[in-house]
């Protein structure tokens, strides 16, 4: 189904990435020679989320936590807390149980004895999946060991012509056959790890799902694509790879309420359990349409609801959450909290932001 990217292709590539590399905080040393604990940190905060959000917290949690025993000794309300903003939380536990393992495995520090040297031993830990696994082991291992992600896919599906859908099986496959094949043709002193971040660096920047700048591409001349759109065929670039299905997305109304302490800016805050975000912080709420002052009292939870102070939208899970928030009175020995001090859910921040 596709092709060998052929030894020029590679090298345009490579030589492209080494002039045009973004400035990383993760990219401290070449691909090859990092350290495993930061590049394996970066990998699991940049799942889902773009790289500008990343770099700040990247930085507080390095200076934070600078080795894998101080992650694995730390409280999990503590991760969190320093997690929060990045959101889909599970990545933040699954981050400190696989620290614990490591250390129960004799890891220590960033990088040496102790530490899985394989990706197939990375994905022994928890939350290390198959591109994890592979990014971490090359960029920090050397390993040959290709990463595939929405950008290799992107850029596979348009320099092969591929028409397949961007959530299809058939397009990861052909594009880690694709990657794989590069890394046997690397020039003398080639890293597959750089490899693997060339391919990702050019979908994240020029071959990007609108307006791609194929004019200035690298892979101008070898993408088929792109030749086939220059012949005058009706193919366009932003038609690869095809779209996925339209997402379900599922209305929910919440009820919130706010109640703040008197002359401060803590806040009544609970725990949630189970659902969402569990371990994270927010205002008490319950799920509820009509009348919201009939449904809160009904429900036990704490405190009346006063005037209602406005609606915060939110999506989380292919849900659309309409929140409605309202003013929380007739609270009897509350325990108020800084919000500054916990882990929020994302939809809290929004509300704890307009309000407080």
């Amino acid at each position: 189904m596709t092709g060998q990217p052929g030894k020029r292709a590679v090298e345009q590539l490579l030589s492209w990435f080494e002039r045009q590399q973004r400035a990383l905080p993760w990219r401290s040393a070449p691909a090859g020679q990092r350290a495993l604990y930061a590049v394996w940190v970066s990998e699991i905060m940049l799942q889902q989320t773009r790289v500008d959000v990343v770099g700040p917290y990247f930085a507080a949690w390095m200076n934070r936590f600078p080795t894998v025993e101080m992650l694995a000794e730390a409280e999990e309300a503590e991760v969190l807390r320093h997690w929060a903003g990045l959101g889909y939380y599970r990545r933040a536990r699954f981050l400190h149980r696989a620290a614990q393992e490591l250390v129960a495995a004799g890891a220590r520090g960033q990088s040496g004895p102790g530490w899985p040297q394989t990706a197939a031993e990375w994905k022994k830990l928890s939350g290390v999946g198959e591109y994890t696994a592979a990014a971490v082991a090359s960029l920090a291992l050397g390993e040959a060991a290709p990463v595939v992600d929405g950008n290799v896919k992107r850029v596979a599906a348009r320099f092969n012509a591929l028409k397949l859908a961007s959530d299809d099986r058939a397009l990861h496959r052909a594009a880690e056959e694709w990657m794989a094949e590069a890394m046997t043709i690397l020039p003398e002193g080639g890293e597959p790890g750089a490899w693997n971040e060339a391919v990702m660096e050019l979908g994240a920047t020029l071959c990007s799902p609108r307006s791609p700048g194929c004019g200035i591409c690298p892979l101008e001349d070898s993408c088929k694509v792109n030749e086939m759109v220059a012949s005058g065929a009706v193919a366009l670039v932003e038609g690869y790879p095809l779209a996925p299905k339209p997402t379900e997305w599922k209305e929910l109304e919440l009820i919130y309420g706010l109640a703040r302490a008197p002359d401060s800016n803590k806040v009544l805050l609970v725990q949630r359990l189970e659902g969402w975000n569990p371990g994270l912080w927010e205002p008490p709420s319950l799920i509820g349409t009509g009348e919201a002052a009939e449904a809160w009292k009904a429900s036990g939870a704490p405190g009346s609801l006063g005037e209602e102070l406005g609606v915060v939208r939110h999506t989380i899970t292919r849900h659309k959450i309409t929140a409605r928030v309202y003013r929380l009175e007739m609270l009897k020995d509350a325990t108020y909290q800084d919000p500054s001090l916990v882990g929020l859910t994302g939809l809290a921040k929004k509300i704890l932001r307009r309000w407080v």
